[in-house]
């Protein structure tokens, strides 16, 4: 019985430290993600409401599949992600494709491509590429390089 009862311990202290990671890693996306949205040499190309107000950021899932929960907005609206089928058919505009995203201890490097001013009819659109990478200390993430190039402004 009690060697039942310590295996049975055990698997819960591994459940829980399984749950905790998973909760970290979600909490480090959703800040690193939320520097990415926020970097000042982006904000010219994010798209406009008809009052002037920032408008919804959307990102593809593709080929980066985020997971549910996390936690990022911009203008004080949640960023929304929506596989591509949803891009087309509902015709936005303006959207990120992160091509890499990676998390490894400390070091946060992501590559992404931000597609604005996308037309339908004639499928043409403005792009700008995005390689930016940041480091941990403590808990926040500072960006220490980042490089953007294609239609800049």
């Amino acid at each position: 019985m009690k060697i039942l009862s310590k295996f049975i311990t055990v698997i819960l202290f591994l459940i829980l430290v399984q749950k905790i990671g998973v909760a970290q890693s979600l909490d480090d996306q959703s800040k690193v993600l939320q520097k990415c949205f926020d970097q000042t040499e982006l904000q010219p190309y994010f798209p406009l409401d008809n009052a002037g107000n920032p408008d919804q950021l959307y990102v593809m899932q593709y080929a980066v599949s985020f997971p549910v929960g996390l936690n990022v907005s911009k203008a004080g609206k949640p960023v929304l992600f929506k596989y591509r089928d949803e891009i087309m058919q509902n015709k936005i505009t303006s959207y990120f494709i992160f091509r890499s995203f990676d998390i490894t201890g400390n070091v946060a490097k992501a590559s992404f491509s931000y597609f604005y001013s996308f037309d339908y009819t004639t499928n043409q659109f403005k792009m700008v590429m995005v390689n930016i990478e940041l480091n941990k200390i403590n808990l926040d993430w500072s960006v220490i390089n980042i490089k953007i190039e294609g239609d800049i402004k």
